[in-house]
């Protein structure tokens, strides 16, 4: 009884520090390259540190962007949430606030870029299709290795929000941003398992499918389900048939594009148009979330070929073409 009682005892102990608050006194922490947002916490000691640890781990996903400068902290208590929201805030210093769309490809970021009136046009393009820039970067990011020979570097410039230097040169902050965080949020649980289950597909072909992913299907919930139709459809031989990959030829925003789908289904020449030509497109149309990613990583195992969404995007799939015609005369 008596050792029931002290294991109660410790576990209570344990939860209790797993929930426990971060004292700060006030102070400014100075983020430089590769910190990590234990620095945050490196005053903290013994089983209290070891539960913050844990608590971040577990919602890792939810750890935002470091940005490299000073972090003004009160003299208080902060739940660890009200801690991510700290962080979330950015550093103390005057910078310009941009943010970057889940489904956006490198044409959709230069045109937000030149309507800030922060770049000309093609600019931003420009800079993450050039080979020399892009060599550059493979020591800071290894992942980069995995780049084909002449592409950019589509399907690594993570979306999120970014909070940049004004005094500092704009492209290579924010392309170095985005790839970081790619590091941190994508390539650090994956980087020794990325691979997706009964495909042989490489991890250039994993980014590539998840942007595809990306934008046809908004949903997190939907995702795996679409990621598992598509894994389908590739190891049958049959094309993926998924219309907004044909805007990437295109070379124009996704906005501007979609108006454009239909008068443009029928060209075999658009290597991007997935309604005509077998496989993946030749480069990701956009840069997927560590959500869509692993969507396709862990998706849902189905037998069905086809899917479509309802008006309220509500998804339907079929296992034949057949059944597909029916939910397409039951739900459009």
């Amino acid at each position: 009884m008596a050792a029931l009682l002290i294991l109660i005892g410790i576990l209570f102990y344990l939860q209790s520090a797993y929930n426990a608050k971060i004292s700060f006194k006030e102070q400014t922490i100075t983020i430089e390259k590769w910190d990590t947002i234990h620095k945050f916490i490196a005053h903290q000691t013994g089983v209290k540190k070891i539960m913050t640890k844990i608590w971040l781990r577990k919602h890792k996903k939810d750890i935002p962007l470091l940005q490299e400068w000073s972090y003004p902290i009160e003299n208080k208590e902060y739940t660890k949430q009200e801690f991510l929201e700290l962080i979330a805030k950015g550093p103390q210093k005057e910078y310009l606030h941009l943010t970057v769309l889940e489904w956006w490809s490198k044409y959709d970021i230069d045109a937000m870029l030149v309507e800030r009136g922060l770049i000309s046009a093609w600019e931003f393009v420009a800079k993450v299709e050039n080979q020399s820039f892009i060599a550059s970067l493979k020591n800071d990011f290894p992942f980069l290795q995995m780049i084909p020979q002449w592409k950019s570097l589509e399907g690594f410039l993570y979306p999120d929000t970014y909070y940049l230097d004004e005094n500092v040169e704009i492209l290579p902050q924010l392309i170095k941003a985005q790839l970081k965080n790619f590091d941190a949020k994508v390539w650090a649980n994956y980087a020794s398992s990325f691979e997706v289950r009964e495909t042989p597909l490489t991890p250039y072909q994993i980014i590539t499918l998840a942007s595809v992913i990306e934008n046809e299907e908004k949903l997190l919930e939907n995702k795996p389900i679409i990621a598992g139709i598509f894994v389908n459809r590739l190891l049958q031989g049959m094309r993926l048939d998924a219309d907004v990959t044909l805007c990437y030829w295109l070379k124009i925003t996704y906005s501007k594009c979609r108006d454009n789908i239909l008068a443009n289904l029928d060209d075999a020449n658009n290597l991007y148009n997935t309604r005509q030509n077998r496989g993946l497109t030749p480069t990701p149309i956009s840069s997927p979330t560590y959500d869509t990613i692993n969507a396709l990583i862990n998706y849902r195992k189905t037998s069905a070929l086809y899917y479509l969404h309802d008006e309220k995007w509500g998804i339907h799939y079929a296992d034949t073409l057949e059944q597909h015609n029916k939910n397409k005369e039951k739900y459009l």
